[in-house]
């Protein structure tokens, strides 16, 4: 999937090595990664705690992970001089704006052409990209109650090119009467982007992107149909993947400390022997009384997760069959039992529903140095590579 424009860059000069930066309410995870051509060359990686403080919440919450921020990126940085056989510590930044902090819609534009013998040109091509951009920066906050106020307009990606009806990968050169071109724009909450600066500006680094973590993820899935899944701490972020672009996100309330509290509550247990319960029962670290207790508790809230996931998907897709491919990602969606409950529901996709892990990190373009990165966690981290500047 193609950005049509990358994110502004906020620097001028285009530096070899990058952190990548992805702050979420349970942990934040860090890379470091050499950028030179088209190779990537990730040679660290770290993480950190972040005590359920949610960057989204803006400057005072930006100010909480300060320290967790800087842990997980000098592990990064240990790691990469370990690795890379020498001092790595990359002053420019590249973070992820998560995905309940965004809005999203299709936009699209359409031209009936005078002449549809001759071949479309290049000067075409651009003059509908122009206004396709142009229509998304006028009507996306618009979508949104006091938009400008609150929200930012962020990046397009690329959502599609139809030529007679048909879709083309590529229109220069083809020769054709009606064309329709679709971008999918994205929005970020003004607070969340500030908090994100804030961060930054507290590290004494230069952000050169931040990039709406439904399209970092999306730019990751090889299939051009695609249902993506990533269960974070506070809840599951959404994105819909068709003729391989990104067409629909979404985000339910239902995610890791949603299973915390429902074992907490279930087993009369502390938060935090919950927490530790939930971890143990995902990395199949408990003896068979304990795990069958835990997943009585967690039946219930999994259905829940579960139904609140398939309304959504019904929301983005209603007058069409789901794709069958989910990317199920994020640390909580090591959970037992999520992937055998999508699997059950048949009616509302195109086929026998496959939860797929997420490829190598190789087949992305990204070179691992490292050899230990765990990419179900990090996918979104490795993701940010998209905004990369060209």
């Amino acid at each position: 999937m193609d950005l049509l424009n990358r994110f502004p860059l906020l620097s001028a000069r285009k530096p070899v090595a990058y952190s990548l930066l992805d702050i979420g309410r349970d942990t934040v995870k860090a890379a470091v990664v050499i950028a030179e051509g088209e190779v990537v060359q990730l040679v660290g990686w770290g993480c950190a705690a972040t005590g359920s403080h949610d960057i989204a919440g803006g400057r005072l919450a930006a100010a909480a992970v300060h320290g967790p921020v800087d842990a997980a990126l000098t592990q990064a940085e240990d790691q990469a001089d370990q690795v890379f056989g020498q001092k790595v510590v990359p002053d420019h930044l590249i973070m992820a704006l998560p995905g309940r902090a965004t809005f999203g819609r299709i936009f699209t534009v359409r031209e009936s052409r005078p002449h549809p013998k001759t071949p479309i040109t290049n000067r075409e091509v651009n003059s509908l990209r122009r206004r396709v951009e142009k229509l998304v920066r006028q009507e996306l906050l618009k979508s949104l109650p006091d938009g400008t106020r609150k929200w930012r307009p962020m990046a397009v990606s690329d959502a599609g090119l139809w030529l007679d009806q048909q879709r083309v990968t590529e229109a220069i050169g083809l020769s054709g009467q009606d064309v329709v071109y679709s971008v999918f724009g994205v929005a970020g909450q003004s607070q969340a982007l500030k908090a994100l600066l804030a961060v930054a500006e507290r590290l004494n680094l230069d952000v050169t992107n931040i990039v709406a973590a439904p399209q970092a993820l999306a730019a990751l899935v090889p299939q051009t149909e695609a249902v993506i899944l990533d269960v974070g701490d506070s809840g599951t972020e959404i994105g819909l993947i068709q003729a391989d672009a990104l067409v629909g996100t979404d985000y339910v309330l239902f995610g890791g400390h949603f299973f915390t509290q429902a074992l907490a509550q279930g087993l009369k247990i502390e938060p935090e022997q919950a927490l530790s319960l939930k971890q143990r029962l995902a990395s199949q670290d408990l003896d068979r009384a304990e795990r069958i207790r835990a997943e009585t508790v967690l039946g219930e809230p999994r259905r829940r997760w579960h139904g609140a996931v398939l309304d959504s998907l019904k929301r983005l897709s209603p007058e069409g069959p789901l794709p069958r491919r989910i990317y199920l990602t994020g640390g909580s969606s090591l959970l037992p039992g999520l992937d055998k409950l999508l699997r059950t529901e048949v009616k509302w996709f195109d086929g026998a529903v496959e939860v797929e892990p997420w490829p190598h990190v190789s087949g992305l373009g990204v070179k691992d140095l490292t050899g230990s990165l765990d990419l179900n966690r990090f996918a979104l981290t490795v993701g940010l590579t998209v905004g990369l500047p060209g």
